[in-house]
């Protein structure tokens, strides 16, 4: 006989509650900083946006440099979470890569929408938010370099070097920031499709194919 669910089982408790509602706040007020610029938006005008009063915001973040911080962690979390889907359905090095930047821009387009706040350079945060960012920004980059070498070692990419690969397709993803709209013609999944395909026609050069 099945056992009736607990309450526990079907509600958060209140720290998922906290969390999850940090989590929405911060996903609006990036959107915000996105439409008005992070530099020009007051945490009033985040609140504004937000239809929330300020000292409520401030039960959730203490400072737009939070918000920004806690942007860029969702963006990494989203990278790990594409290089882990690519992993696991396939074990072609080529098709990983191409499956990365798919699920890379769909997800991050999906938990941010207009993600133009991403764009902020690190030295925008204080020195206990950017030590982290840029510890991130390195792992990031060595786990990449890994698939882009994987995908030159099998002979899909060409031979070169990964930083330099790596640079080339991070910074035209990271470009769809100035310009991603959620209400525009394309969603971020076809998006993907294409900068894929745009992006493994460049590196593979006379080596592999294309898909």
């Amino acid at each position: 006989m099945r056992k009736p669910a607990r309450w526990a089982d079907a509600v958060p408790d209140r720290e998922s509650q906290f969390a999850q509602k940090r989590r929405a706040l911060v996903r609006e007020a990036a959107r915000a900083f996105g439409r008005r610029g992070f530099h020009n938006t007051s945490l009033d005008e985040v609140a504004e946006a937000l239809g929330v009063t300020k000292p409520a915001l401030y039960r959730y973040v203490r400072t737009k440099h939070e918000i920004l911080y806690e942007a860029k962690i969702i963006a990494f979390d989203a990278g790990a979470k594409a290089r882990e889907l690519a992993a696991a359905a396939t074990q072609d090095p080529l098709e990983r890569l191409r499956l990365y930047v798919i699920h890379y821009i769909d997800l991050l387009t999906s938990e941010l929408g207009s993600y133009a706040v991403l764009a902020e350079p690190v030295t925008s945060l204080p020195p206990e938010y950017a030590e982290p960012i840029r510890a991130r920004l390195r792992e990031t980059d060595r786990r990449l370099r890994e698939m882009v070498q994987a995908a030159m070692d099998a002979g899909g990419l060409q031979p070169g070097d990964p930083k330099l690969a790596v640079a080339f397709f991070m910074g035209a993803i990271n470009h769809i920031a100035r310009w991603y709209a959620p209400d525009g013609p394309m969603t971020g999944r076809e998006i993907g499709e294409v900068f894929a395909g745009y992006i493994l026609h460049g590196l593979c050069g006379g080596a592999g194919r294309t898909r």
